[in-house]
């Protein structure tokens, strides 16, 4: 499967499967953590990736998915006053592939 589409919220690739990052907080306490998809090169669409892609936390405030030695690392923000999470869920195909992955400010 090849990367087709890279957006501010998800990356999708050409069979339908599509990575995406959620928060759990409420917007109304102007909390907003999310994965920055669009920082990740448009050349990966050029990777033949398999249907089932490993994803792992890094230390610094994002994540990684891939196969094998070849991981995508995807920054991860929080835009908030310091009170609330700063935790953020990763879904591949509408499951929770890690749960608590930290942000920046």
């Amino acid at each position: 499967m090849h990367v087709k589409k890279i957006d501010d919220n998800y990356l999708e690739f050409d069979n339908g499967y599509i990575i995406s990052a959620s928060d759990d907080n409420d917007q109304v306490n102007m909390v907003y953590n999310y994965a920055d998809f669009n920082q990740i090169s448009d050349e990966i669409k050029d990777i033949d990736f398999p249907e089932s892609l490993n994803f792992e936390m890094c230390d610094n405030y994002g994540f990684r998915f891939g196969f094998g030695n070849f991981m995508i690392f995807v920054p991860c923000y929080s835009e908030q006053n310091g009170y609330y999470s700063n935790g953020l869920d990763v879904f591949y195909n509408d499951k929770i592939v890690l749960k608590g992955v930290y942000t920046t400010e």
